[in-house]
């Protein structure tokens, strides 16, 4: 065990650091070194995963992290910088800061230092360019990116030889652009540069592969042009000795992984079907939109595309090659807007204008090819064939069949191999360039085909010179009456001169080859020719035993020397017994029964090598080369002999089958052990699972029990303060409601007063009113009263002359005639009050009632 992890404490060298989280809080604090980290009861090592962007649990040999180191020439990318840009100083033990989360900075090296929990680091070297290369660009800070676009580290490139220097000013890469929105793309040259670190705000975009940052430009030489298109689908042609440097919303177009493309060349017997797709001058002449143009090499011998050209392919064919018409010989050419047909006369290299004309082929009939070539079933197959073309490929050019659609019947054609028709096919040269990669650009592909109308198929001569279809895999010598000789290989057409002839050879037929029935034939089978045979040969036991065998020949080497057997089949036929026999003899008929085939196989190709491939049987004397044997059969003559063979045979067999029975029963009583300790293994695993998790639930069920009890304590606590805190505010609210309470008391009090004493004054003025009342009318009144008798009528005084009547605003004169009315001293009262008007002038009435506030 580790002496760090016996004592519990881990030591961090310089340059290293570790993440310690307190498990109570979750805070993460961060240890430098060079340090000693004892971790507490409380604290647990942390790693944090950049994939899944969270801190994860580990040992504390695995929380030790290496800080990361920016040698010269490098720098780092740091994400989530801190809020201070500061990191964590070395020997030392800090909390984690604010991070800017989501943000990114670019550190220019040499420097290292320690990250604070949650940063992520690259560190990137350099980026070295050379003057066909350049960096692509992308700003992802706008801010960021202006303000420190002249921090980046940023070294000039050598101004190439001839080149004016310019004093004083800045490298292109220096000034700060224009535009520098976020995602903006922008190419750093290395024409300009020549090492290069970007700024915080900048980023190098790297190439699909995500691992190279520094981009090739393109660099064209002589004869060698490269095409571009931007996003909005524009193209930019570019020729070379440049080096090519795309826009950043640019990108090279390439064919089968090549971004750069030769010229075409032409000479006088080649040229170009050009359609013109955009208006442009060139020498004083002006092209619309639409023209159709042919350059030959006598005009244009170096052909580079430009945006305005189409190359118009026929079939997949660029460059149109003229026609070789030998003396003799003629060709029809057919003017494709008026129809007319011309005849063209050899010797002469034809190239027709493919805006104008095509050349076509005239079509015999049956009668004709016998009356004019009689015998000749060559001509015949070829006319035949040509009205097949003209069936299959109708074309607007009724009544003939062009070169192009000869040209696709003989590729639906080469499957089928039409015999003497083939022959003529390879004489016909193509008009048409069949290398389609040597154009690159805007081009039109043109079909040829469409619903024929009624028409006539005229007809033409067919050329008589003789020819020889040689086919895939075969050979012919050609002689002449001089002594000339010559092996023409398939496939091939051969035109035979007048005095030339083919060597006729002679083929063994039968089983075994014998000389009896021979083929005579012009035509050597040098690719996987196959020949049987059938060889009786003896053991060392004397048992003679029947081969039956099929040899595969190839002729390899000098092609001269492949005629000089006369009856190659003959001669490969008696040597391959003679080896066979000489072989055979040395083995037993049970040694030789029992591999048979390999042991052929050994003696006719040679002992196998180590990568299997066998050595053949080589004739030197007319190349021939035995590749492979293929044996059919191996009968013995004697059927005792063969019976016993057989009997030993299955006796092997069946004990070999008792055997592997018997293997098979082991193996089948090993699995079944095997699966019941499994079994058996997996019950107790299970069985010790269950117990733990019922510990687990167990556990967690009383840490959920004292959760909710902790809880309720909590709780009841928090209802206590606050109904400590509501009370106090009650107190404060009565307390000012009784202050408030007190103050309207007291108002009320004095409005009391001051109502008391106006009521007292009121009632003194009234009294002293009442008083001046009773003095006036106390002469007649006086009498009335001693002149009533009863009690009622005094209560009725009494309660008629009380203060409240008085008060209440109704005057004696009322109080009076109210009392006495009904009663005898209604008639005295109104005597009195006559009296009192006629003496007074005045009626008794209260004086007026003062205002209460």
């Amino acid at each position: 065990m580790d002496e760090r992890t016996q004592k519990r404490d881990l030591v961090l060298a310089p340059s290293e650091y570790a993440y310690m989280q307190d498990v109570t809080k979750g805070i993460i604090k961060t240890y430098t070194g060079p340090t000693v980290i004892n971790p507490t009861a409380q604290e647990r090592p942390v790693l944090f995963n950049t994939q899944k962007k969270r801190f994860e649990g580990c040992t504390l040999e695995q929380a030790v992290q290496q800080s990361p180191i920016a040698p010269e020439g490098y720098y780092l990318v740091v994400k989530n910088p801190s809020v201070k840009g500061d990191h964590p100083v070395a020997g030392g033990v800090y909390p984690s800061p604010d991070l800017h989360v989501g943000r990114k900075i670019n550190i220019t090296g040499p420097c290292d230092f320690a990250l604070w929990p949650g940063q992520i680091v690259k560190l990137v070297q350099g980026h070295h360019l050379r003057s066909n290369q350049y960096l692509l660009v992308r700003v992802y800070n706008e801010d960021e990116a202006r303000g420190n676009w002249r921090k980046a580290v940023v070294k000039p490139a050598a101004a190439e030889a001839g080149a004016p220097e310019t004093v004083g000013a800045p490298p292109p890469t220096l000034r700060v652009p224009s535009d520098l929105t976020v995602g903006k793309l922008l190419i750093i040259k290395g024409t300009d540069v020549s090492f290069y670190i970007p700024p915080t705000g900048v980023g190098v975009v790297p190439d699909e592969g995500g691992q190279v940052y520094v981009r090739d430009a393109l660099t064209l030489e002589r004869l060698e042009y490269c095409i571009l298109v931007d996003q909005n689908g524009k193209k930019r042609y570019e020729r070379g000795p440049q080096v090519v440097f795309p826009e950043p919303t640019e990108t090279f177009i390439t064919k089968d992984g090549h971004r750069k493309f030769r010229a075409l060349e032409l000479n006088e017997i080649q040229g170009l079907h050009i359609k013109v797709i955009a208006p442009y001058e060139e020498a004083g002449r002006r092209y619309k939109e639409g023209d159709e143009i042919f350059i030959t090499g006598k005009e244009t011998a170096i052909y580079f595309p430009r945006e305005e050209h189409s190359l118009v392919r026929y079939d997949g064919k660029d460059k149109h090659f003229a026609v070789a018409v030998p003396a003799g010989e003629a060709r029809y050419v057919m003017n494709r807007k008026s129809g007319e047909i011309r005849m063209t006369l050899g010797p002469a290299m034809l190239l027709p204008n493919p805006t104008d004309e095509v050349i076509v082929r005239r079509v015999l009939t049956d009668k004709e090819c016998m009356t004019w070539y009689p015998g000749n079933d060559e001509a015949l197959a070829y006319n035949r064939s040509l009205r097949q073309v003209a069936m299959h490929a109708p074309t607007t050019r009724a009544g003939v069949v062009s070169e192009g659609d000869y040209e696709r019947s003989q590729r639906r054609g080469g499957q089928q191999k039409q015999g003497a028709l083939a022959a003529s096919v390879a004489m016909e040269g193509s008009s048409v360039s069949k290398d389609s990669a040597a154009m690159m650009g805007d081009v039109l592909e043109r079909g040829s085909n469409f619903t024929q109308p009624r028409t006539l198929v005229f007809n033409t001569k067919y050329e008589g010179v003789p020819s020889v279809n040689v086919y895939v895999g075969y050979a012919v010598m050609v002689i002449d009456k001089k002594g000339h000789r010559r092996v023409e290989q398939g496939p091939k057409n051969i035109l035979l001169q007048y005095d030339e002839t083919l060597e006729v050879i002679e083929l063994s037929t039968g089983k075994p080859k014998s000389t009896d029935r021979l083929i005579l034939t012009v035509f050597l089978r040098v690719l996987n020719n196959k020949v049987g045979d059938i060889c009786e040969v003896e053991t060392s036991d004397h048992v003679r035993v029947r081969l039956t065998y099929s040899l595969r020949v190839n002729f390899e080497g000098d092609p001269d020397r492949w005629f000089e057997v006369e009856n190659y089949v003959k001669f490969l036929c008696d040597h391959v017994r003679s080896v066979l026999k000489g072989a055979v003899k040395r083995h037993s008929i049970e040694q030789f029964y029992a591999g048979s085939v390999d042991l052929l196989r050994d003696i006719i190709l040679g002992k196998s090598s180590d990568k299997g491939e066998r050595a053949g049987m080589k004739f030197h004397e007319n190349g021939m080369h035995v590749t492979d044997v293929e044996v059919l059969a191996v009968e013995i003559d004697d059927q005792r002999i063969a019976a016993l063979l057989a009997e030993a045979q299955h006796e092997a067999v069946e004990s070999n089958i008792t055997l592997l029975r018997a293997n098979r029963g082991l193996e089948v009583t090993r699995r079944k052990e095997e699966i019941a300790r499994q079994e058996a293994e997996a019950k107790t695993a299970t069985l010790k699972r269950k117990a733990e998790l019922e510990v687990e639930e167990t556990a967690s069920k009383l840490r959920t029990v004292l959760a909710g009890i902790g809880a309720e304590i909590a709780q009841h606590d928090e209802r206590k303060k606050a109904a400590e805190a509501k009370n106090a505010g009650v107190d404060v609210e009565h307390k000012a409601q009784l202050e408030r309470d007190r103050a309207v008391a007291v108002f009320k009090q004095e409005v009391q007063k001051s109502e008391q004493a106006i009521r007292l004054a009121a009632l003194e003025a009234d009294a002293q009113n009442a008083i001046k009342r009773f003095q006036a009318a106390q002469a007649g009144f006086s009498e009335a009263l001693l002149a009533a008798s009863n009690n009622e009528l005094l209560v009725k005084v009494a309660d008629a002359m009380s203060v409240q009547h008085f008060i209440g605003g109704k005057t004696l004169t009322d109080v009076v005639d109210r009392i006495f009315a009904g009663t005898p001293l209604a008639g005295l009262m109104e005597r009195v009050k006559d009296r009192v008007t006629s003496n007074g002038g005045a009626r008794l009435s209260p004086p007026p009632a003062t205002p209460s506030k």
